[in-house]
């Protein structure tokens, strides 16, 4: 930017100077008309060309060089005048166009016209200093459109460069959804060169990069290097890595023991040996996923907790794929605890709703568990009764591998059985405050794929890409 800065700055006294030139010329034709240069021009005639051209151009010639002179060179520093823009004093370095330039530039023309003519009048040096006069002052007034010229081209090109930045991180990431406190945000905090800069971009600080005191920092779309760069949530202020890639938000919801953390247990396994490259986020739940293949699964607790964050490579894609399985205790929605601390209600992308179709009076817990579940999502998102969510909910059978479940059984054949064993009331209320349902069976204490598959019908009824890579 300190580049671009100097370029504008000479630019404008440049370019300023051309229509000046011009200007000059028709002046010193009309001065070749009143005394006492039309004597001049009289004795002279013979050498000065057809209608005394040579009178004209040579001064303005001259003007132009001494002006640049002047501008450009070490006579500048023998005025004390400023021949480039003042180093930057704030970082990111901004633009200085227009408004930050103007005046000083106006001034230093101004004040090397005032010189010109000064020593026009001590030194008697006519054929250099008037005419550099003349060209340094019209010159100055020349500045103001030449510069807001060159502000317009800047700001539009910055403008451009936004739009065409919010348009790729629109479709390569949409939104920032931290690992760690859970809350959404529109973009991470960026780490540029030491100085903490909320949501990168491009804009009057700089067009492609932006520009620090030690280092340039990329700052328009994912495949310029920004993702890499160190990001902080504006929420917590928490360190994450999470490289700009898109979130894929599922709420998970069940009665207390009905397979819900089985179930994001099952399907991250299933996630991570599949054909995609794919990882876990929080190295802890490495270790919870160890545990629950060994066939044992430690209970969620019911205050908020770090959800299940699974990496997806797409090396397809500009970015990667988050996806964020939100868990939580089943005693949330028995309305026997008073935390309604769930972020991700406002902002998910699907729902999984696990039933044990195996234990002690499945139906009466499942709906209650369902009629909690809802209450509390309806009032955090301000949703009236009426209002029919058209987040896509997924109904999943856990414990398929129990001879009282429904084993093998997906889609309608499911969504019978259960109506016919009982589960009609909540299928009635599944179905008539949801607008895309489906029913899954699934075993979630092992590996099978069919935890997988839930997430996968998810992604495509919530239209993601991440449904190719699972």
């Amino acid at each position: 930017m300190q580049k671009l800065n100097t370029a504008v700055w000479r630019l404008g006294f440049i370019i300023s100077a051309i229509p000046a030139c011009w200007l000059s010329y028709y002046i010193f034709a009309f001065l070749l008309t009143v005394f006492p240069f039309e004597y001049i021009a009289d004795i002279n005639d013979e050498y000065i060309g057809l209608d005394g051209f040579w009178l004209r151009f040579v001064p303005v010639v001259f003007g132009l060089l001494g002006y640049l002179v002047n501008i450009l060179t070490t006579m500048s520093e023998v005025f004390e005048l400023e021949s480039v823009p003042p180093d930057p004093v704030e970082y990111p370095v901004p633009f200085l166009g227009l408004s930050k330039n103007l005046l000083q530039m106006f001034y230093t023309s101004v004040i090397i016209a005032l010189y010109m003519g000064l020593f026009c009048i001590l030194a008697l040096t006519i054929p250099f200093c008037l005419p550099a006069f003349v060209t340094a002052i019209l010159g100055s007034l020349f500045l103001f459109p030449v510069m807001a010229v060159i502000d317009a081209i800047y700001l539009a090109a910055a403008a451009l460069a936004k739009r065409s930045d919010e348009r790729q991180y629109d479709r390569c990431t949409g939104r920032f959804v931290c690992p760690e406190c859970g809350k959404e945000s529109r973009r991470p905090d960026y780490d540029a060169g030491g100085t903490i800069i909320s949501g990168l971009r491009p804009g009057v600080r700089g067009i492609h990069k932006i520009e620090m005191e030690t280092e340039e920092v990329p700052c328009c779309g994912s495949d310029s290097g920004r993702k890499n760069l160190p990001q902080f949530c504006p929420e917590c202020g928490a360190s994450v890595k999470t490289r700009e890639a898109k979130p894929f938000v599922i709420s998970l919801a069940g009665a207390e023991s009905s397979g819900k953390t089985s179930f994001a247990l099952a399907a991250t396994g299933e996630i991570l040996s599949g054909s995609s490259p794919a990882h876990n986020y929080h190295a802890e739940h490495d270790a919870a996923l160890s545990d629950h293949d060994s066939g044992f699964c430690k209970p969620t607790p019911v205050t908020y907790s770090k959800p299940y964050v699974t990496v997806v490579a797409t090396p397809e894609l500009v970015t990667d794929r988050n996806l964020y399985m939100f868990d939580i205790g089943g005693d949330f929605f028995s309305g026997t605890t008073e935390t309604d601390y769930q972020p991700q209600y406002s902002f998910n992308d699907a729902i999984v709703f696990t039933l044990d179709p195996s234990c002690t009076d499945a139906p009466g817990k499942a709906s209650a568990a369902y009629i909690g579940f809802i209450e509390k999502y309806r009032r955090f998102n301000r949703m009236d009764m009426s209002e029919r969510i058209s987040v896509p909910l997924s109904v999943v059978a856990t414990h398929a591998d129990r001879p009282e479940a429904f084993g093998g059984e997906n889609g309608k054949e499911l969504r019978d059985h259960l109506a016919e064993e009982g589960f009609f009331g909540l299928v009635n209320m599944i179905e008539k405050d949801f607008s895309s349902v489906s029913y899954f069976s699934c075993v979630t204490n092992k590996r099978d794929g069919s935890s997988k598959e839930v997430v996968k019908d998810l992604c495509g009824r919530a239209g993601s890409e991440l449904a190719r890579y699972l």
